[in-house]
């Protein structure tokens, strides 16, 4: 039943990868070769380690320069979309998008 299908085809497939045995080394290599340049990559440029930006009083927003203004934030959490809109509503009448 299932399982002579199942070592036949298994069969076929290493006869297959054993007449092919150029592009048998090709899938093992080029993965390892690519996996190599990644960590080479990662090794030459470190991650960089910024300092806390201390917190500052803006003053008031002007609503008339912001007509397409887009503001970013992360992450997508409860509590940031909870300060983006109290953001929105405190500095225009209408709010902002968030």
């Amino acid at each position: 039943g299932v399982w002579r299908q199942t070592r036949a085809l298994l069969f076929k497939n290493c006869l297959i990868k054993c007449r092919t045995k150029k592009s048998s080394v090709q899938e093992v290599l080029f993965p390892l070769f690519f996996l190599f340049w990644l960590i080479l990559m990662s090794m030459m440029h470190p991650h960089r380690k910024y300092d806390e930006v201390p917190n500052t009083d803006l003053g008031p927003l002007d609503p008339s320069v912001l007509v397409n203004f887009v503001i970013g934030y992360t992450p997508p959490t409860a509590l940031a979309r909870e300060i983006m809109k109290k953001v929105a509503f405190d500095n225009f009448e209408d709010g902002i998008h968030t």
